[in-house]
């Protein structure tokens, strides 16, 4: 169904040679990284933060913080792009964000930075959202599954390079560093940005922004994030708090969805979900970024727990994934370009993600190197063909007037997916690990979680070697059962994926 195009707001694009788009694009791919490993970095130093300033209780928010902000804010910067042109909007988020950064730095105490990350987050919103539009303005669509694909890849890239990196700032110089890396290279992406993106015109119109959908939006996703990420952390959606929030979240996304229905100019215009092609891409971005997120945490962990390797050897067992998802993004992102069409990648990558997760629920991880090696990486290039082929069919769909909500609205649906398949998988596995470990003699002794209390013993060097053996087992058998429950999703993303309408990617 063709959406039309706004006519408060209009929007033409100028013609870029190659040497103008990858200027352009090393400003934004470097906008996009700092967005993507400030979410991963400061996982390897929570404990040291907590300790030096004295805040054990509130670690979790340093995190949780960075996450809410970031998240609500993807689809309004997608909208204020759109209303007053990319430019201007990305060069205030990347200076929020490395004014933020500094504050990060200089934080005394626990509440100053969770405050300064949450700044940090406001900003980080709008270096995915703003430079994924930005790429429709200067590169034709059939054009952009080459350089999509780069963009994709940065993502994989700081999931693994962010705790790694932390870790080294924490052991050799302070965790300060981790925020003071930002300034440098958050200073160099305004300089690209500034410079090369001044040849993009400002849209001519005017419109109203909808702040009362934006307070709805924060209000619906706010408690969700909070619940889920209570969820990761113990395991389990029994809590009171988690329900009471999740209820709350949902009520307000029934607002959202009532106020955006009669807005004159809404923050997220539900016509878009009229278009096939963006509601099939935000489905099946939000259950593929269930599956991938959730793994990219959890293989590790079975890494660490079932074959009994270290942290360090653990996150080396996952560089095959992540290079195979930029492979992925880059292999899927070229064949686009070359044929012109996307449909089939996406449903080639739910596929295969559908088989390498049943493979790894049947081998196991652990066994042999070459065996790990072959099922990560397989995983990874399932996540790959499914990054740039979903997010460049939207690009092609929508009218440039819209292009800044939609693919913020697409990224909001992919972070929100990564966030509640983190905290289902974890429940899941915390779940199966309770059962299991039932049959294991003294495990009344770790109390009514025993899965959670033995994992974080365990993790910590503090298990009892008596009950290694039965939670050796325990796991093997909880992390089969959580492969199989991503092979489900990633067979309900398949299907989906047929529903991907085919359009001929537009060579101007």
């Amino acid at each position: 169904m063709a959406i039309p195009a706004p006519t408060a707001i209009q929007i033409q694009t100028l013609p870029f040679n190659r040497s103008e788009i990858v200027t352009i694009l090393s400003g934004l791919m470097l906008a996009m990284f700092l967005a993507s490993l400030d979410q991963t970095i400061v996982a390897t130093s929570l404990s040291t933060m907590a300790q030096e300033l004295n805040g054990w209780t509130l670690m979790s928010w340093v995190v949780s913080a960075y996450l809410v902000a970031s998240t609500i804010t993807t689809p309004i910067y997608g909208r204020l792009s759109d209303i007053y042109g990319r430019r201007p909007v990305l060069l205030a988020s990347i200076g929020l964000f490395v004014g933020a950064s500094v504050l990060c730095a200089l934080s005394q105490t626990m509440p100053q930075l969770i405050a300064a990350r949450v700044l940090q987050g406001l900003g980080g919103g709008g270096l995915r959202s703003v430079s994924q539009a930005a790429i429709a303005d200067v590169v034709p669509p059939r054009e952009r599954g080459r350089y999509q694909g780069y963009l994709s890849s940065v993502m994989a890239i700081s999931m693994v390079l962010g705790p790694v990196l932390g870790g080294v700032f924490v052991d050799y110089l302070s965790w300060h560093w981790i925020f003071w890396i930002n300034i440098p290279f958050g200073l160099v992406a305004l300089v690209l940005c500034d410079r090369n993106l001044r040849r993009l015109p400002l849209p001519r119109g005017g419109a109203i922004i909808d702040w009362l959908g934006a307070v709805l939006l924060a209000a619906a996703t706010i408690p969700i994030l909070l619940a889920l990420s209570r969820v990761e952390s113990a395991g389990s959606w029994r809590s009171p708090g988690v329900v009471l929030q999740l209820g709350l979240g949902v009520l307000f996304l029934i607002a959202l969805v009532i106020w955006e229905r009669e807005a004159r100019s809404p923050l997220i215009p539900l016509r878009l979900f009229g278009n096939r092609i963006f509601a099939v891409a935000s489905l099946i971005s939000f259950t593929m970024s269930m599956v991938m997120i959730a793994l990219i945490i959890l293989v590790p962990l079975a890494f660490e727990i079932s074959a009994r390797l270290a942290a360090n050897q653990a996150g080396i067992r996952l560089i095959p994934m992540t290079g195979g998802i930029v492979l992925g993004s880059f292999v899927a992102g070229r064949l686009m370009t070359r044929s012109g069409r996307y449909r089939i990648y996406p449903i080639a990558g739910a596929g295969a993600m559908t088989l390498f997760c049943c493979a790894l629920a049947l081998f196991g991880l652990g066994r042999s190197a070459a065996l790990d090696t072959v099922l990560t990486t397989g995983l990874g290039l399932s996540f790959g063909f499914q990054l740039a082929p979903v997010i460049v069919p939207v690009q092609n769909a929508l009218p440039l007037e819209d292009t800044g909500i939609g693919l913020g609205t697409v990224m909001f649906f992919r972070l929100i997916g990564g966030a509640f398949g983190v905290a289902l998988m974890t429940a899941l596995l915390m779940a199966d690990l309770n059962v299991a470990l039932a049959a294991v003699p003294s495990h009344q002794a770790l109390g009514p979680d025993p899965g959670l209390a033995l994992l974080q013993m365990e993790l910590n060097g503090t298990a009892n070697p008596a009950l290694i053996a039965g939670f050796a087992e325990a796991s093997h058998t909880a992390f089969a059962h959580v492969f199989l429950y991503a092979g489900a999703i990633s067979a309900f993303t398949f299907l989906a994926a047929f529903g991907l309408k085919e359009i001929p990617l537009r060579s101007g």
